[in-house]
């Protein structure tokens, strides 16, 4: 049976996640396409072993490289899912997707959805601190969304409607806190530059608004809150473990609020160090 829905993993040494992300998907979906970055593990040789159509394509950056994927592949489906190789589509949103699919293109006033996802933090579903519900653009008609050009936490940009389904995904990095810090103080660099180029541009492709969807309304804080608040960490911490109920995970969600709030640190750190170089260049 042909789902008329086309998904794409972009990947990078995921041995350890893509079998799970695989098994969400292989079975139900027209083609898996596996977008890999020149993996030196077992990546490519996993998704060719499940089925997947497996494309090397050189790491272009975290936007660029869904985008060439979304402009380049042969897609042939109406419709395309972005997953990333630590998620896992849960049945109830497979039968949504398939059911939305299944219908005239025309005939959907959307152009995309936004889908909620659950995070697995030490081996527990976060159910607060800011981070449930998680909503992201993932579904689209071909040809109606690609990413904004940002370093990190880029989102799509949408040609008409965005709707919302009720299914969920599993968000699960099973390859261990190490690896998961290591994004962390990666991101961390870029994020900080990124929030240091927004603040001089301000040319959002995604409107900030506090009225807004879930993006507009973190945009809005990125832009005209989080400039202002002083011990960013401590904010963070206390908006996810306070404000957003974070108590409610238990021990888990402490763990999981003072793990976001170091990134959270990071990120304050480097835009401070980012400052000055700055600073030295001109002098």
């Amino acid at each position: 049976m042909m789902s008329n829905i086309e998904v794409i993993i972009p990947v990078k040494n995921e041995a350890k996640n893509l079998p799970y992300a695989l098994a969400s998907v292989m079975e139900w979906a027209d083609k898996v396409w596996v977008v890999d970055s020149e993996s030196n593990d077992d990546t490519r040789d996993i998704a060719k072993a499940a089925g997947a159509e497996v494309v090397v394509q050189p790491w272009l950056g975290y936007a660029k490289q869904k985008n060439w994927a979304i402009e380049n592949l042969d897609i042939q489906s109406d419709w395309i899912f972005i997953l990333d190789a630590d998620e896992a589509i849960l049945p109830t949103l497979k039968d949504e997707l398939v059911s939305i699919a299944s219908k005239p293109v025309d005939s959907v006033s959307e152009s995309a959805f936004n889908i909620n996802r659950y995070f697995i933090f030490l081996g527990k579903r976060i159910r607060h601190c800011g981070y449930y519900p998680s909503w992201n653009v993932r579904f689209f008609k071909r040809g109606k969304a690609k990413y904004e050009e940002r370093e990190v936490h880029e989102h799509m940009v949408v040609d008409g409607i965005t709707g919302a389904l009720k299914g969920h995904m599993e968000h699960y990095d099973r390859r261990g806190l190490e690896v998961y810090m290591a994004k962390h103080n990666r991101y961390s660099t870029l994020e900080a530059k990124e929030i240091l180029t927004q603040l001089s541009k301000k040319d959002e492709t995604i409107d900030a608004s506090l009225f807004g969807t879930a993006q507009q309304r973190r945009r809005w804080i990125k832009h005209h809150l989080y400039p202002k608040l002083p011990a960013k960490w401590l904010c963070r911490f206390i908006w996810m473990y306070v404000l957003r109920f974070g108590f409610l995970d238990g021990l888990t969600g402490l763990r999981f609020c003072l793990f976001i709030s170091s990134y959270e640190l990071l990120i304050s750190l480097k835009m401070v160090e980012l400052k000055q170089e700055e600073r030295g260049r001109d002098s």
